[in-house]
């Protein structure tokens, strides 16, 4: 059942605040703010963002580092019935602009810089307007949907940006006794924060995700997880990413302190979890390393530490790397699937599992009672059984109904079904009609565990068989003189697709490509051997809101033509 089935996520948090107003429940660079205070300055907060014009159905573009501000505008955006645009920090003019047309954003709450980008700097070169006039005489031609834009800092060099303290102030004037402020939305199926996709092979889509879905989805991954109220969760992860998203929000529904970190340094984490006895701690596996490999790191430091996720998805699978991480941190890890259509974690491993199985890239369905998946052949659209490799297709309350403004790309995403379709392997209930074709290759086992294997466009049919490029690069990456490896598919005459293995070497060297060969001879089946390898100093990558993804679109490119002529 979902837990709060009929609320936003501002009404949920102000029961929690109802019943425990004094509770921490955000720690940030030594200051306290308790549920009753952060409700508080949402309410002003979003009375001010009205003022400026902003109500139902309007989108806030949110371009912060981790912080409270990020918090509090997303509440405040769900007491307005208005959705939150989460915009990577590392973003730059090209990206901010398309997001901030794509969105057609209202407002633009930020800061002036963080780390080594200068935001207000940066959105200067895509509404020039910020640098004239007042706020009241903004009139952007550049963003023609953007009335206000808000910072944390005020500053006379862009004299048309409000600073946040200004627009609390006046929400607070605004929700004085003798006045009143708008009433809070209650539509739990509005959309609450449009996630953007990473578009590394076409243009970025947004998916807006409802009240509904962030809210119990986000506590039922704490149930799953075994979240109790003595635990304190850190917030490490990107907000503006889904799984960031949903670490903070998983906590705050569970009414637990969420320590935030603007961004990960290892030495400053260790810091946090020590002295903040964190409990509830989910990262990147390349944050888990640089944590446990920091020169002060000892296991005593880190042993409050008791649930968490570790993500291996953007940076490969290391067994190795997964039984070091979690001896050194001292508790069972699980590996989460998740993606911006359909919410962080859709499935992900039970910390009871044995190790064995945890080391897999997922797990079961984190609310199977209301979400559904079932795996197609990719080809002929027939539901596969456990054990046969297939793309995956979800279903349910935390699936986004559409893309933002493109119906072109919702109609090819989305197989209508009707609502007595029964279908799907896991799972038993949905809310919604649509099947959302996630693109990605999974396979299920008999227990009904759902485990990724790659990304659809990766993977690779050889001689009749789906292969996933991932059982290459796995085993070639054991070879020491290795530093990592990439795998794609090339046209071939004769067998319709053969991989091509990318090496990075070592050492940066060249490695003999017969070693590779009969290394990898003894270890995989023949099909699945490379028919060549092509060594490179570095994988194109492109920035994601987790850390930088290999363009492998970019890399098939490049053999596009290399067996053309066989």
């Amino acid at each position: 059942m979902l837990h709060w089935p009929a609320a936003t996520i501002y009404e949920a948090l102000s029961g929690i605040a109802a019943a425990r107003p004094n509770a921490d429940a955000l720690r940030f660079e030594g200051e306290r703010i308790t549920y009753g205070e952060l409700l508080a300055e949402s309410r002003a907060l979003a009375s001010g963002l009205a003022e400026l014009g902003v109500g139902p159905g309007d989108t806030i573009a949110v371009w912060l580092a981790n912080r409270p501000e990020w918090i509090t505008t997303q509440l405040a955006s769900s007491y307005l019935g208005a959705a939150v645009v989460a915009v990577n920090t590392r973003y730059r003019t090209h990206e901010l602009e398309y997001l901030l047309r794509d969105a057609e954003c209202s407002a633009l709450v930020t800061e002036r810089s963080f780390l080594d980008t200068d935001f207000l700097a940066t959105l200067a070169e895509v509404v020039p307007e910020i640098r004239k006039g007042g706020p009241t005489e903004f009139v952007p031609e550049s963003i023609p949907s953007l009335d206000a834009v808000v910072a944390l800092e005020s500053t006379g060099e862009f004299p048309a940006v409000r600073a946040y303290e200004d627009v609390i102030a006046g929400g607070e004037t605004t929700t004085d006794e003798n006045a009143r402020g708008p009433e809070p939305a209650t539509d739990p199926t509005a959309p609450a924060c449009i996630f953007y996709t990473s578009g590394t092979t076409s243009d970025p889509k947004g998916c807006p995700q409802t009240n509904r879905s962030l809210l119990n989805h986000s506590h039922q991954v704490g149930v799953h997880l075994g979240v109790e109220r003595g635990d304190v969760a850190l917030g490490v992860l990107p907000f503006p990413g889904v799984w960031g998203h949903n670490a903070l929000l998983s906590a705050l529904a569970h009414g637990i302190p969420l320590v935030i970190r603007t961004h990960f340094e290892a030495g400053k984490t260790l810091r946090l979890i020590e002295e903040r006895a964190v409990t509830y701690y989910s990262a990147l596996a390349t944050m888990h390393r640089r944590l446990i490999d920091h020169a002060d790191f000892t296991p005593e430091r880190v042993a409050s530490l008791e649930r968490g996720a570790v993500g291996f998805l953007s940076m490969g699978y290391d067994e190795a790397v997964f039984d070091r991480i979690e001896a050194a941190l001292g508790f069972p890890l699980v590996q989460p699937y998740g993606l911006s259509e359909a919410n962080s974690q859709v499935f992900v491993g039970d910390p009871e599992d044995p190790i064995e199985r945890r080391k897999r890239v997922g797990g079961p369905l984190i609310h199977p009672e209301e979400e559904s998946a079932k795996i197609v052949d990719p080809e002929t659209g027939a539901e596969q059984p456990p054990g046969e490799e297939g793309e995956l297709c979800l279903r349910g309350y935390n699936v986004v109904e559409k893309y933002f403004g493109k119906p072109e790309a919702t109609t090819e995403a989305f197989e209508d079904a009707p609502a007595s379709d029964t279908s799907g392997s896991v799972g038993e209930r949905s809310s919604s009609e649509k099947w959302f074709h996630t693109g990605d290759l999974v396979v299920q086992d008999e227990a009904g565990y759902l485990y990724f294997r790659s990304r659809l466009d990766d993977a690779l049919r050889v001689r009749g068989f789906l292969l996933a490029p991932r059982d290459i690069e796995r085993v070639l990456d054991d070879h020491p003189a290795v530093k990592g490896s990439q795998v794609v598919g090339a046209p071939h005459p004769r067998h319709g697709q053969v991989p091509v293995a990318f090496v990075e070497a070592a050492d940066g060297s060249p490695v003999d490509e017969g070693i590779l060969e009969d290394f990898l001879a003894g270890r995989i089946a023949d099909y699945k051997l490379p028919a060549a390898f092509e060594f490179v100093d570095a994988f194109p990558r492109a920035e994601g809101p987790h850390g930088a993804k290999v363009r492998k679109d970019e890399l098939r490119e490049r053999v596009a033509d290399r067996f053309r002529e066989e």
